[in-house]
């Protein structure tokens, strides 16, 4: 099989830096379904197990929510450095925190410190639920610090959202900014998919914008091929493959699927394109975007 980056994995240990939605299994239950099955403990080593058969040339971490976002990223850069595995760590901070500045120094010090993870999502965002952040001063000046220390913003917003990422892309130029989950799309029927893309086209008129395509289990529950096809589609065609990049967001993603049925459908989902344009969606944007492996 072709080699691959897998651009958006959670490694975490609850037993020594527990995740809020972990230790309450019911927080996100309208989000995941019933997620008890997941695991408390999940590492580089149980990951690269699940992912044998596939050539993963590196990973992208994202912090998925630990009370200590420095020391999670800390523990996921030891693993890479003993198994040798090529990564990039997305921590996870609140550009309204007056603490960002600090975690942003420290984060930084780390080799594979790359990306600063901003969660919009109201579930997600404990407590910070419908801000917009563009008439918050000091988070865009946090914004501008991630930019100033060539950090990528990872922003983890609903569809209902995406205006507001649009408005932060255009007015912060400098800032390189991946929409997570390719703008997570709350209602993906048919009918919703052409407003999608208009969020989407807006968002991508700004160059200094690219897309995680993941966390489809998340969105659309059990899903078929057939399925997320055209939604998949739609944002490769309006980001293109330079600016598109495929994770599998395990473990979560076995909830509904794993490793091996998910990849096995975006190679049929993106089968017809050039092998230069399945080499970017397949890893080549991820490293370019995380340098990973730099």
């Amino acid at each position: 099989m072709a080699p691959l980056v897998d651009c958006n994995v959670h490694l975490w240990d609850q037993t020594a830096n527990p995740i809020f939605w972990l230790t309450d299994r019911s927080l996100v239950r309208d989000m995941l379904g019933n997620y008890d099955t997941l695991p408390d403990v999940y590492t580089l080593a149980d990951y690269g197990r699940e992912v044998a058969r596939h050539d993963v040339r590196g990973i992208v971490w994202s912090d998925a929510g630990a009370d200590d976002p420095f020391a999670a990223a800390a523990w996921v850069q030891r693993q890479c450095d003993e198994l040798a595995v090529p990564g990039a760590l997305v921590t996870l901070g609140d550009p309204a925190d007056e603490g960002f500045a600090e975690l942003v120094e420290r984060f930084r010090a780390l080799p594979l410190a790359r990306s600063v993870r901003v969660r919009l999502v109201p579930a997600l965002a404990q407590g910070a639920a419908d801000r917009t952040l563009l008439d918050d001063d000091g988070a865009m000046a946090n914004l501008e610090l991630l930019a100033k220390h060539e950090l990528v913003a990872t922003l983890e917003a609903t569809g209902d959202q995406l205006d507001v990422v649009a408005e932060l892309a255009h007015t912060l130029p400098a800032l390189r900014i991946v929409v997570d989950h390719f703008g997570w799309p709350q209602n993906p029927t048919e009918d919703a998919l052409g407003r999608h893309r208009d969020r989407l086209s807006a968002i991508a008129a700004a160059s200094n914008t690219a897309t995680r395509i993941d966390a489809i289990g998340t969105i659309f529950g059990a899903w078929t091929i057939d399925r997320v096809r055209p939604w998949l589609r739609a944002a490769t065609d309006i980001f293109g493959p330079d600016r598109c990049m495929l994770g599998s967001d395990l473990p979560i993603e076995r909830l509904r699927s794993g490793f091996d049925p998910l990849y096995d459908a975006y190679r049929d989902i993106f089968a017809d394109l050039t092998d230069g344009a399945r080499d970017a969606l397949f890893g080549a944007t991820a490293q370019r975007w995380y340098r990973v492996g730099a």
